[in-house]
C-alpha cells in the first residue's frame, strides 16, 4: 500500500474580537499496489489564534469588494463600536488638553501663549493674516542689527493661518482675539487627529484593532512632552511633527502591506513589466507626499528621513539574505526621497537646513541605487549571500578609516554624523536640547549600542546560526544592557515621569519583537523596530524627541498587553462569558419556572438525580473568566493608574510669560520710541557678502553645531531711530511679540554670543558675554561690538529677571556659552551646614547682578526705567534674591537691603551727563540720588570719585531729574529731587536734563 498525507488549512475570522479560528485538514490516502482500492481518511485540528499577522496567512486573501465587509451586521455594529472608542478617545485628548484654558484665557483679556516659539508662530501667523499668501521669510526684528532669516518651516503657519482666514470669512469676526483664539487652540486639535491616526498605524501594523484602540487612548492620556506640548495655547509645530511623521510611517506600513506576497524583481523594472507594482505605487507616492510635507512642517525632518533610509538598508540586507528579492524596497526609498526632494526644491526656506537636506536626499538616493545595483548584481553571479552586508560594512569601513586618517575634516563630519543632535558648550542648557538621560553616561555609549541593535536586525535573518535561544539571548543581552546603563546615567526615573510605567514595558517588548518580525520578515513590524531605535537614538542626544518616541513605546506596550491577554485566553474569556451570562439561552435559564412536585418523594427523587448531575457537571468556564477578568484588571490598573497620576501634574498650568513679564513688555512697548519699521513689513536679507566679491558667502560644515546659531555678517539697513534690546534668549521673543521691539538675543540662540569651540576662541559678542562680564567697561564694550556699524550701539535697553540674576537659575547657563565656568561655584558654612554653590567674586561683580540685584547703582551709563511688581514671597526664586543679597552684605561688608524686589526690571544704555567741578587737590567727592521706582521702592543711586592734581573732578550720571521729554523714553523710575555733591565745602544740589543725558552734556556743579 503506499500512502501519502495532504494536508489543507483555512483561517476565518472571529465575528466576537479580533482572532482566527484555523482549522488544519489531514487527508491521508493509501493506494493499493494495483490500484483497486483507495482509502482516504480525514483528520481535523482547531485552534483559535489572536489577529494573525499578514505573515502567518500564506494564502490569498479572497478579494472583496469596499462595502461587502459591511454587509454583515455584526461587522457593521464592530466597525461602529471601533469607530465610537477612536471619536471618545480623540475628544478625550482634546479635553485633556484644554483644562488649564484659564492660564491662556487671562482676566484682563490678555491671551498668553505657552513657553517662547509658540509666540514667534503667532508673529508668523499675524504677518501672514496682515499679508497672505506671503510668508515672514526675513524678519529684521530679531537678531539685531542683523535680522533672521526665517528660523521655522513654513507649512505650520500657512496652515494655520488659512484655518483662521476661513474661520475669519465664515464668522465675520476679523478681531486679534479671535485669531489668537483659534491659534491658543490649535494644538489640541492637532493632537486630537493624532490619536486617530496612531489607532490607524497600530491597527494596520497588526491587523487588530483592540491594539489600534489601546494606542489611541494610551496617546489620549498619556504624560510626557507629547501633552504638554500640545497643551492649549501651546501654539507650536511640536504636535504637527508627531501628526505628519506618523502619516509617514502609516502609509508607509500600507505599502509594504500592499507589497506582501507580489514577487517583483529587477528584471521586471528593466523591461517594464510594473503592473505586480501598480497597487503598491498609490502608496509609495503617498508615502513621499506625506514625507514631503513633514519636511515643510519642521525643518529637522531629516530625522525621518533617516528612519527611512536605515530601514530601506536593514530591509534589503534582510531580504538579500533570505533570498526574497530587494527590488520593491530600492524603488519605494527612491520614490520617497525623490518626491521629498522636489519638496524643497520648490520651497525658498526650510529653516536653517535647506541646503543640508538637498545634500543628504541626494547621497541617500545615490546610496540606494548603488545598494540595488550590488544586490542584483550578486544575484545574477549567484553568489553567497553573506557577500552582500559584508562589502557593505567593508566599504563603510574603509571609507571611514581612510577619511579619518587624510582629512580631520572627514573625521569631524563622521562624528557629527554619529552625534548629530548632540549639543556642546552652552548649548547643553537648553532645556529641550539636553540629553534625555543626563551627562553622566556618554551619550556615544547609548549609541554604541544602538547601533549594536541595528546590527544584530540583519544578522537574526542569517541561517548560520540555527539556534533560536542564541538570537533571543542576543536580544535579551541588549535589553539587559540598555537597562544597565540607563540606571546608572541616574535619570531611570525619567522614562516614568515622561512615559509612565510604559518607559519601561518598551524594553522588554522591542527585542521580542525585532526577533519575531526578522524570523518571518515582517516587513511593517521590522519597520516599527527601526523607527523605535532610531528615535530612541534621537532621545538620548535630546530630550525633545521623547514626544515622537511616546507613539513606538504606546504601539508596543499596546502589542505586549494584548499579547497578555492572548496568553489568558481573554477572547475565550469574553466569548463563555457572553454565553453563560448575557445569552438568550442563559436569561431563559434564570427566567425558568421553578418545577411543581406531586410529592415528598417527588422532591427527594429529584434533589438525588441533580445531585448525581451536579457531581458529574462539565466547568461552564467561570475559572477562565476570572483569571482573565483579574489580569485584565491588574494590567490596566498598572498601565492607567500611574498614567493619570502624571497626567494630572502635566495640565496644572499652560507656562509662558508671567505677569511681571507681560506688564514689562506691554510697558516697553507703549513708554519706549518707536522703531521705525512696520511690523508687518516685508523686507529682503541683506547680501550676506562680507569678503565684497558680490557674491553670497558659502559656509560648509555638518552637525546641528554648526547649522545652529550662525549670525549674520552683513547688518540690515535699519531706519536712524532703530535700536536694540538685550535680555537673555529665552525672552527674546516676548519682547518681540508682545512689547513689539527688535531683540539681540532669541530662542533660535542667535546673538547669544559666547564661544563655540574652545576657550581659547575669541569671545562674539552677545548677550552671554555681557551679563557675565565683571565689570561695567567690559559689558559695555560687548554691548558697542554687537553691532559691527561704526559709531552704533548694539541695544539701548537691557532687560533683566531674577532667574538671569539669581546664581541657581539661568545664571550658569550663561557662563557654560562663553564656556568659562572655572571659579563661580564656592564652598560656604552657612548655619553650621556646608553648601556648594554660585556665590564668588565672579558672580557678584557680574554686570546681571549689579544691575538686578544692586539696581545698577553707582553705574555711568545704565539707568533703571521701569520695575516690575514684586512676586510672591512663597515663590522659590524669591528667597534666592533675598539670600544672595544677604551672602553679598557678609562677604563685602556692605548694608544692601534684603528685600524682593521687582521680578523684571528694564534699565536703559545713555552716554550719560557729565558732572564737573573743582575742589581742593586729591579730595574725595561723593555723589548721591534718591531714587524711587514705580513700585514705590526707594534706594539711593551713589558714586564716589577722586579729585586730580589740580581739583578736578567729574561724574557721569545717567539719570535726568527734570523728568522725560517727548518722543524719547518715559521712564517709570523717577529721581526724588536734585544730584547732592558733597565736598569738604559743603552740599551742592545739581539738575539734570533729559537732553544732558541723552547727548553727553557737561553740567557745571
Amino acid at each position: 500500500m503506499a500512502k501519502r498525507t495532504i494536508r489543507k488549512q483555512t483561517s476565518e475570522r472571529r465575528t466576537s474580537d479580533d482572532s482566527d479560528t484555523v482549522v488544519t485538514v489531514d487527508y491521508t490516502v493509501e493506494e493499493s499496489v494495483d490500484a483497486d482500492s483507495v482509502t482516504v481518511a480525514e483528520s481535523y485540528e482547531v485552534r483559535s489564534e489572536a489577529a494573525a499577522s499578514p505573515e502567518d496567512v500564506k494564502t490569498k486573501p479572497e478579494k472583496k469588494g469596499f462595502l461587502d465587509e459591511y454587509k454583515d451586521k455584526n461587522n457593521l455594529m464592530k466597525s461602529l463600536l471601533y469607530g465610537i472608542g477612536v471619536l471618545f478617545s480623540a475628544l478625550l485628548a482634546f479635553y485633556i488638553r484644554i483644562l488649564p484654558r484659564d492660564g491662556v484665557f487671562m482676566e484682563n483679556g490678555f491671551i498668553r501663549f505657552g513657553e517662547n516659539d509658540p509666540w514667534y508662530h503667532w508673529r508668523n501667523v499675524e504677518f501672514l493674516l496682515e499679508n497672505f499668501p506671503t510668508y515672514l521669510w526675513f524678519d529684521p526684528a530679531t537678531t539685531y542689527p542683523y535680522g533672521t532669516p526665517q528660523a521655522f518651516a513654513p507649512l505650520y503657519d500657512m496652515i494655520l493661518a488659512t484655518v483662521i482666514k476661513i474661520l475669519q470669512f465664515i464668522t465675520g469676526n476679523t478681531t486679534e482675539a479671535f485669531a489668537m483664539t483659534v491659534a491658543a487652540y490649535w494644538p489640541c486639535i492637532l493632537a486630537a487627529v493624532c490619536v486617530v491616526i496612531a489607532y490607524f498605524v497600530g491597527k494596520k501594523l497588526f491587523d487588530s484593532r483592540n491594539i489600534g484602540l489601546m494606542t489611541a487612548f494610551l496617546l489620549a492620556v498619556a504624560p510626557g512632552q507629547f501633552l504638554s506640548r500640545s497643551i492649549i495655547g501651546f501654539n507650536d509645530h511640536h504636535v504637527a511633527e508627531v501628526l505628519f511623521s506618523s502619516l509617514v510611517i502609516l502609509f508607509l506600513v500600507m505599502t509594504l502591506l500592499k507589497a506582501r506576497g507580489k514577487n517583483i524583481t529587477y528584471e521586471d523594472i528593466f523591461k517594464g513589466r510594473l503592473s505586480t507594482f501598480k497597487s503598491i505605487l498609490p502608496y509609495a507616492i503617498l508615502t513621499g507626499l506625506a514625507m514631503g510635507t513633514y519636511t515643510l512642517v519642521w525643518e529637522g525632518a531629516l530625522l525621518f528621513a533617516f528612519i527611512i533610509g536605515i530601514y530601506i538598508t536593514v530591509q534589503m540586507m534582510i531580504n538579500h539574505l533570505k533570498g526574497e528579492g530587494t527590488a520593491f524596497i530600492a524603488v519605494t526609498g527612491l520614490i520617497i526621497y525623490i518626491i521629498d526632494l522636489l519638496f524643497i526644491a520648490v520651497t525658498p526656506q526650510i529653516g536653517e537646513y535647506k541646503l543640508l537636506h538637498v545634500l543628504a536626499l541626494s547621497a541617500g538616493i545615490i546610496a540606494m541605487v548603488f545598494m540595488a545595483v550590488l544586490s542584483y548584481a550578486l544575484e545574477k553571479k549567484n553568489l553567497n549571500r553573506l557577500y552582500y552586508p559584508g562589502i557593505l560594512a567593508g566599504l563603510v569601513v574603509v571609507v571611514t578609516l581612510v577619511g579619518v586618517l587624510v582629512s580631520t575634516t572627514v573625521k569631524n563630519m563622521l562624528l557629527s554624523l554619529v552625534s548629530f543632535f548632540t549639543r556642546t558648550g552652552g548649548a547643553t542648557t537648553i532645556g529641550e536640547a539636553s540629553p534625555f538621560f543626563g551627562s553622566d553616561v556618554n551619550p556615544l555609549l547609548f549609541t554604541a549600542l544602538i547601533a549594536i541593535f541595528l546590527i544584530l536586525l540583519p544578522f537574526m535573518a542569517t541561517s548560520y546560526i540555527k539556534s533560536a535561544n542564541v538570537k533571543k539571548g542576543f536580544l535579551a543581552a541588549w535589553a539587559v544592557a540598555f537597562l544597565l546603563l540607563v540606571l546608572a546615567s541616574g535619570e531611570a526615573v525619567d522614562l516614568y515621569t515622561t512615559f509612565s510605567v510604559m518607559g519601561f514595558i518598551w524594553i522588554i517588548a522591542l527585542p521580542i519583537m525585532a526577533y519575531i518580525a526578522v524570523k518571518n520578515n515582517s516587513m511593517e513590524k521590522i519597520l516599527l523596530v527601526v523607527w523605535t531605535i532610531i528615535l530612541l537614538w534621537a532621545l538620548v542626544q535630546q530630550n525633545r524627541f521623547s514626544y515622537y518616541f511616546v507613539v513606538p513605546v504606546l504601539i508596543l506596550t499596546s502589542w505586549i498587553f494584548m499579547e497578555l491577554m492572548r496568553a489568558v485566553k481573554a477572547d475565550e474569556a469574553w466569548a463563555l462569558f457572553k454565553k453563560n451570562y448575557l445569552s438568550k439561552d442563559s436569561k431563559s435559564k434564570k427566567e425558568e419556572a421553578a418545577p411543581i412536585y406531586s410529592s415528598k418523594q417527588d422532591r427527594a427523587q429529584s434533589r438525588r438525580e441533580s445531585s448525581k448531575v451536579k457531581a458529574k457537571a462539565v466547568d461552564n468556564g467561570n475559572e477562565k473568566i476570572v483569571i482573565a477578568a483579574v489580569v485584565l484588571v491588574i494590567a490596566l490598573a498598572v498601565i492607567l493608574v500611574p498614567t493619570y497620576s502624571m497626567t494630572k501634574q502635566y495640565t496644572a498650568g499652560t507656562g509662558g510669560p508671567n505677569d511681571a513679564w507681560i506688564d514689562a513688555s506691554l510697558w516697553l512697548r507703549d513708554n519706549t520710541p518707536e522703531v521705525g519699521l512696520d511690523w508687518h513689513g516685508i523686507y529682503e536679507e541683506p547680501l550676506q557678502d562680507a569678503d565684497g566679491d558680490g557674491v553670497a558667502d558659502n559656509s560648509s560644515g555638518i552637525g546641528i553645531e554648526f547649522f545652529e546659531n550662525q549670525a549674520s555678517t552683513v547688518p540690515f539697513d535699519y531706519p536712524g531711530v532703530a535700536y536694540g534690546v538685550l535680555s537673555w534668549w529665552d525672552y527674546g521673543h516676548w519682547l518681540e511679540v508682545i512689547g513689539e521691539r527688535m531683540v539681540n538675543a532669541n530662542p533660535f540662540q542667535f546673538g547669544v554670543g559666547g564661544r563655540r569651540g574652545n576657550i581659547t576662541d575669541d569671545m562674539i559678542p552677545g548677550a552671554a558675554p555681557f551679563f557675565v562680564a565683571e565689570s561695567e567697561e567690559e559689558a559695555t564694550g560687548y554691548l558697542i561690538d554687537i553691532d559691527p556699524r561704526e559709531d552704533m550701539i548694539g541695544a539701548r535697553y537691557v532687560v533683566t529677571d531674577i532667574e538671569m540674576a539669581s546664581g541657581m537659575s539661568k545664571f550658569y547657563a550663561m557662563t557654560a556659552w562663553t564656556l568659562d565656568t572655572n571659579d563661580y561655584y564656592v564652598t560656604y558654612n552657612i548655619s553650621g551646614q556646608t553648601s556648594t554653590f554660585i556665590g564668588s567674586d565672579r558672580y557678584f561683580n557680574s554686570m546681571v547682578y549689579r544691575l538686578h540685584m544692586l539696581d545698577a547703582v553707582s553705574m555711568e551709563q545704565y539707568r533703571m526705567v521701569y520695575e516690575s511688581s514684586k512676586y510672591d514671597s512663597s515663590y522659590y526664586m524669591s528667597q534666592q534674591e533675598i539670600f544672595y543679597k544677604s551672602l553679598y552684605n557678609q562677604l563685602y561688608s556692605q548694608n544692601v537691603t534684603e528685600n524682593n524686589t521687582g521680578y523684571v526690571k528694564i534699565f536703559e544704555f545713555v552716554e550719560g551727563a557729565v558732572l564737573s567741578g573743582t575742589v581742593e587737590p586729591n579730595e574725595t567727592v561723593e555723589l548721591t540720588l534718591t531714587i524711587q521706582t514705580n513700585q514705590n521702592r526707594v534706594f539711593n543711586y551713589n558714586q564716589t570719585a577722586k579729585a586730580d592734581a589740580s581739583g578736578a573732578y567729574s561724574f557721569t550720571v545717567p539719570y535726568s531729574t527734570t523728568g522725560p521729554i517727548d518722543g524719547e523714553t518715559n521712564f517709570a523710575v523717577q529721581p526724588m529731587g536734585s544730584y547732592t555733591v558733597t565736598t569738604s565745602a559743603g552740599e551742592v544740589r545739581v539738575d539734570v536734563t533729559e537732553e544732558d543725558v541723552l547727548n553727553g552734556n557737561t553740567v557745571q556743579v
